[in-house]
């Protein structure tokens, strides 16, 4: 007994827990606006428009009816009484006196206008209802049981409803409902009275109630005699069609509503149950992680960062950090939706969509780092629009840390790797500009002394940033100084550094675009060697000179057949070697500093020593920029023959 009563708790309580959830609500309460209402108001509108018809059709039908029976009654009373009069029949008796009427019938009172009554007479100590015929002086009494019959049998009467006679004054009426005796009760007499008539031959219909039952009352004169005809008919059973309609929509709207409860409990306890299994895998995760809707509300949350710290602890702009997020991941979703409509695609690549770094400030004061990772999340595999976004909220500031660390040991060492300071070499004055998109880049640039009054200056761009860049261009760094210390043939160069590029450069993809100018004093001649590098502007006595790449870029092929450019050395050149990062710079706008913007300043700085060029040329950067971050890493090297 106990164990029963037990699992009964247990299945009401998680009863009552589904019917309180929020999914439940919402899922019956959007069935129930969507479908149950709109059935309802359909059904109730129908239904009144049938009751309007049929309260006007019965009104129509009441008053045509009546008097059809009025006339039929009048037919049968007047037949009934030529009738007894030719044949004399004892069913009638004549009275010669006046005295004579109102000892048999107390209550006659003699109206000179009214040619037939409805009396209640005593004869042999038998008090009936009589129809009292006055002809000039004398009267004729005649019993009512014809008139009872022609009550009764009419054939424009209906078994369900009720006939009676009223007299002018409405004091007196012969009934067609036997359990009454035939005679019209006094309540029936109050409720008729208002509809008696005396100078109007129009019939009349109203509503009245007796004993709580309602009826259709319908009342009319004869038209030759001072007698009302009324005809009473139950309302409920002009409206019985309407009520059984009535009650089999109900009944069907009430299994709509016990089918759409079922199946609210049925999804939401699913809901509940997927619900509580994301929540679980909320919960394990490291970090914190809010599940969003469509429309930016919270779904399911971890809001713990770490074990010590939640995201209500968190502020961003002096507001928490919750309220900034859900600003956001409104934004986010509206940005897929519009994403996905003008693209006409689906699903966007990746599932990382967005991540945002940002420094907040805890209850405390304390400064963190928030790595955030915004990511949208689909219902169905076949779901075309995005069902909410996923963002996970992690604490990188000990990463970070570590990474600025690292990032400081990787600068240092390039910082070896790199000439870090200006060689004075013969007839030579020039400047070199280095920006790395981040604390270290791929750019290299080199000078070098080959002895014999051979000097080369070399520039290349490993594809890439950060510190893998970095690495792979101290590789190249080591490589090209192995080859120059060996090797001073410009083609052979060329050659030998695209095979070690190939063969020692762990990416096979790895593609470095280089381009290097070696002076020989003693020829008077310099060889130009390029790799794919996009950038060399050469200013001489002839103009300004922009040459072709000559050749692909470094580890593209493993073979090729090397192309060298030379021209004589002549006092007063000037050479800018620049990676594509330069090129590159773009503004607001989003347009290009190359070529018009750059060639336009180069022109403009020719006469200018070099190390000024330098200085406007950083300048330069910043101001067309207009503050907007660089896309790539840049070198220059300007270079001034004297």
């Amino acid at each position: 007994m106990a164990s029963s009563l037990e699992k009964i708790q247990f299945l009401l309580s998680n009863f009552l827990f589904v019917v309180r959830s929020k999914s439940f609500l919402k899922l019956f309460f959007s069935l129930f606006l969507f479908l149950i209402l709109p059935y309802s108001l359909i059904v109730g509108r129908m239904i009144y428009r049938e009751y309007k018809d049929a309260l006007d059709w019965n009104q129509r039908f009441q008053l045509i009816r009546i008097q059809l029976l009025a006339i039929d009654i009048e037919n049968q009373i007047r037949e009934t009484l030529e009738k007894d009069f030719s044949e004399g029949n004892s069913n009638s008796f004549s009275l010669r006196s006046l005295s004579e009427l109102k000892s048999l019938c107390p209550n006659f009172i003699l109206e000179n206008q009214f040619s037939y009554q409805i009396l209640q007479c005593e004869r042999e100590g038998i008090l009936n209802s009589y129809f009292l015929e006055s002809k000039g002086s004398g009267f004729r009494l005649h019993t009512s049981a014809f008139l009872e019959d022609a009550l009764l049998l009419s054939s424009f009467s209906d078994p369900n409803e009720g006939l009676f006679l009223l007299n002018q004054a409405g004091d007196y009426g012969i009934s067609g409902f036997i359990e009454d005796q035939f005679l019209v009760s006094n309540e029936w007499k109050e409720l008729v009275r208002p509809s008696l008539q005396t100078n109007s031959n129009v019939p009349t219909l109203k509503q009245v109630e007796k004993e709580e039952l309602g009826y259709f009352l319908v009342g009319i004169p004869l038209y030759g005699m001072p007698i009302h005809l009324f005809v009473v008919s139950p309302i409920h059973l002009v409206l019985q069609p309407i009520l059984d309609s009535l009650q089999a929509n109900l009944t069907t709207l009430v299994g709509i509503l016990t089918l759409t409860f079922i199946i609210s409990i049925v999804i939401s306890l699913r809901e509940i149950e997927s619900k509580q299994k994301l929540t679980l895998i909320l919960n394990e995760f490291p970090y914190a992680a809010i599940l969003y809707d469509s429309l930016g509300e919270v779904l399911l949350e971890n809001p713990n960062i770490e074990q010590t710290l939640s995201l209500t602890d968190v502020y961003l702009y002096q507001e928490p950090l919750k309220t900034w997020l859900k600003k956001e991941v409104t934004l986010f979703l509206n940005e897929i939706k519009n994403q996905s409509k003008t693209e006409n695609h689906s699903k966007p690549n990746g599932q990382n969509i967005k991540k945002d770094e940002f420094e907040v400030m805890t209850v405390t004061g304390e400064i963190l780092l928030l790595e955030i990772v915004y990511q949208i999340w689909y219902f169905g595999e076949k779901n075309k629009f995005a069902s909410g976004a996923l963002l996970l909220i992690q604490n990188v500031t000990k990463k970070h840390l570590e990474f600025e660390r690292e990032m400081d040991y990787a600068k240092d060492l390039q910082k070896k790797y790199l000439p870090n300071q200006i060689q004075l070499f013969p007839r030579f004055d020039y400047e070199i500009l280095y920006r790395p998109l981040i604390q270290v880049g791929g750019d290299y640039y080199d000078y070098l002394d080959l002895g014999n009054n051979r000097f080369i200056f070399a520039i290349g761009d490993v594809i890439g940033h950060g510190v893998k860049a970095a690495m792979m261009m101290t590789v190249l760094k080591v490589l090209f100084h192995q080859i120059t210390r060996t090797e001073t043939n410009p083609e052979m160069i060329l050659l030998k550094m695209n095979e070690g590029i190939t063969s020692h450069f762990p990416d096979p993809y790895a593609f470095v675009p280089f381009l290097f100018l070696l002076f020989d004093l003693n020829e008077n001649i310099v060889s130009y060697g390029n790799a794919g590098h996009p950038g060399m502007v050469h200013y001489s006595q002839t103009g300004r000179n922009c040459y072709e790449k000559l050749n692909p870029m470094f580890g593209m092929l493993p073979k090729f057949k090397p192309k060298v450019l030379q021209f004589p050395i002549q006092t007063g050149d000037r050479f800018h070697l620049f990676t594509d990062g330069l090129k590159d710079v773009e503004n607001a706008k989003k347009e290009k500093i190359w070529e018009t913007e750059l060639l336009s300043f180069f022109d403009k700085m020719k006469n200018n020593h070099i190390s000024l060029v330098k200085q406007e040329l950083d300048f330069k950067i910043r101001s067309f920029s207009e503050g907007k971050d660089l896309l790539d890493d840049i070198t220059w090297i300007g270079i001034d023959i004297i």
